[in-house]
């Protein structure tokens, strides 16, 4: 008969209990093990977080939002950030009756230079520095579908007596931001040297808008 040189684990069971003092010994040693590894991972995790600093508490956005939304507990909430991987500006709480100047996306910390300033309604929100809004009047179906965020001419057609030698029409406003739309009228976002203009070319009526193209 072959001989067994590998005691087989029932063997090693029945000794372990015909030898107390071994058993005793076995579990002493398993349990230092497990002391060891517990240890090891508490030093790890205490390392890590001596690297990384302390936690500070950032506004996020919970969805994408666009410029002129108001910021609130159902588009933010505040998320523990390491302290080294906080960005500069980024709020830590939420700010009382603010909107967006520009759009945040869901996920993105919600920074100072985002924010709207003391604007109270959504289309001053949207307004760039240095521009301001006119409402252009628009006829259902005569013009371009445009939408908030586009990008417009704002275009002068003259009567042939008004236009004399020089073109019959031209840009007033190019490139201008659309901060509004309704029914009847396309508010856009304009230099302020000439928004007057556009209010003598209105009384004329010879103002249109032709969409931009990315």
């Amino acid at each position: 008969m072959r001989r067994r040189l590998v005691p087989h684990r029932f063997d090693v069971a029945l000794a372990l209990r015909r030898r107390p003092r071994h058993r005793q010994a076995l579990v002493l040693a398993l349990a230092v093990l497990c002391g060891i590894a517990v240890l090891g991972t508490v030093r790890r995790a205490e390392d890590a977080a001596a690297r990384w600093g302390r936690s500070v508490s950032v506004l996020v956005a919970t969805r994408d939002l666009g410029a002129g939304d108001r910021l609130d507990a159902t588009n933010t909430r505040l998320d523990q950030h390491p302290d080294p991987l906080v960005v500069d500006g980024a709020l830590t709480a939420l700010p009382d009756d603010t909107r967006l100047a520009e759009a945040v996306y869901a996920g993105e910390v919600v920074r100072t230079e985002r924010l709207a300033g003391e604007a109270l309604s959504a289309v001053a929100a949207r307004l760039p520095p240095g521009t301001r809004a006119v409402a252009i009047p628009v006829d259902p179906g005569s013009g371009p579908p445009v939408a908030t965020g586009d990008r417009v001419d704002v275009l002068v057609a003259l009567a042939p007596e008004e236009a004399g030698a020089g073109p019959p029409g031209f840009a007033l406003a190019p490139d201008a931001l659309v901060v509004d739309v309704a029914d009847a009228a396309v508010t856009v976002a304009v230099p302020v040297d000439t928004a007057p203009r556009i209010a003598v070319a209105l009384g004329r009526g010879a103002v249109t808008l032709a969409l931009r193209g990315g």
